[in-house]
C-alpha cells in the first residue's frame, strides 16, 4: 500500500514538472530590450545651396568668372566658372601677343566635388568675363559662348552648346569664324560681319545648322581699291568697288557673284540684294 502512494506521488510530481517547463499556448513573445539608440531622432542632412547661392560664393574679379546656365535637361542648372591663366615664359605661338589661356569648369550644383567637364580656350586678357548664355542652335537647350577677342570692327567668340544625351557642351569651331554673330529665332540663321576699313567694305556671313552642324550657307564679300583717277573738284583720288558671292551648293561655297564696279559706283545697293537670301540674282 505504502509503494502504490509513493508510485503515485512520484507521477505526480514529473507531471508537474513538465507543466512548468512548457510554454504556454497563445502567449505572446516577450519583446526584445529597446537598444541605446531607440527614440533619439535622426537627423537630416543639411540643405544643399542652391545655384544662385553658390553663383554668390564665386570670386568675380580680373581672372575670375561665372555664371550659370539652365540647360533645360535633367541636369538642370549648371555653374560654369572660368580663370584666366598665365602666358608663362613659352607661349604658344598660335597666340596673339595679348591672348592668355582660360581654363573653364562646369560644375553640378548638386554635387560639387569636382567638374562635370573641364574646357580650355584662349582669350584677349582686356577682353575676359564676357559671356552670353543663349540657345545659340535652336533646339531647345541653353548654351553658352565666351568672348575670344574684340576690336573696331570685328569680335570673335567660343560657342558650346548643350549635348543632352551627351549630358556635356560641346564646341562649335565654326562659331570662332563668325565676326560679331547674330542669331535670329525666327530664322534660325546666324548672320556676321566683319569690317575691313572705315569705307564700308568687308565680310558678311550667313549660318544655319544642317544635321547638327553649323555651316556657311552664303558669303558676301566687298572691297575697294585705288585707281589712277582724281576728282577734279577735289583732287581726291577715285576708288573702284568689288563685291563677290560666294553660296554653299553641293555642300561647298561656290562663287554665285562676282563684279567689279566702275570707278564713282559703289557695292552697297547689290550687296543688300544680297543679304536677303531668297535673292540669287537677277534672271
Amino acid at each position: 500500500m505504502k509503494i502504490r502512494y509513493a508510485l503515485l506521488a512520484a507521477a505526480l510530481a514529473l507531471a508537474l514538472t513538465g507543466c512548468q517547463a512548457e510554454e504556454p499556448t497563445g502567449t505572446a513573445p516577450v519583446p526584445p530590450e529597446p537598444s541605446p539608440a531607440a527614440g533619439v531622432p535622426l537627423r537630416t542632412p543639411p540643405e544643399l545651396p542652391s545655384p544662385e547661392e553658390l553663383l554668390e560664393r564665386q570670386p568675380m574679379d580680373d581672372t575670375h568668372d561665372a555664371f550659370l546656365v539652365d540647360t533645360g535637361g535633367k541636369l538642370g542648372t549648371l555653374l560654369v566658372t572660368a580663370e584666366l591663366g598665365e602666358r608663362g615664359p613659352n607661349p604658344d605661338l598660335e597666340w596673339e601677343p595679348w591672348e592668355n589661356p582660360v581654363y573653364l569648369s562646369v560644375w553640378d550644383p548638386g554635387d560639387m566635388g569636382e567638374p562635370i567637364q573641364r574646357m580650355d580656350a584662349v582669350a584677349d586678357g582686356l577682353m575676359f568675363g564676357e559671356h552670353e548664355v543663349v540657345d545659340a542652335n535652336f533646339d531647345g537647350y541653353m548654351d553658352f559662348s565666351v568672348l575670344r577677342s574684340m576690336g573696331n570692327a570685328a569680335g570673335y567668340w567660343y560657342l558650346w552648346v548643350w549635348d543632352e544625351g551627351a549630358g556635356q557642351f560641346v564646341e562649335v569651331p565654326e562659331y570662332r569664324e563668325i565676326s560679331l554673330p547674330r542669331r535670329s529665332p525666327e530664322t534660325e540663321i546666324i548672320d556676321g560681319w566683319a569690317r575691313n576699313s572705315g569705307a564700308g567694305d568687308g565680310v558678311t556671313t550667313f549660318h544655319r545648322w544642317e544635321n547638327g552642324k553649323l555651316v556657311c550657307i552664303r558669303r558676301i564679300e566687298t572691297w575697294w581699291e585705288e585707281t589712277d583717277m582724281v576728282i577734279p573738284e577735289t583732287e581726291g583720288t577715285v576708288f573702284a568697288y568689288g563685291i563677290k558671292v560666294e553660296d554653299r551648293i553641293d555642300g561647298e561655297l561656290t562663287q554665285v557673284y562676282y563684279k567689279e564696279l566702275p570707278p564713282g559706283e559703289d557695292f552697297f545697293d547689290e550687296q543688300a540684294k544680297w543679304e536677303h537670301l531668297d535673292y540669287h540674282g537677277e534672271n
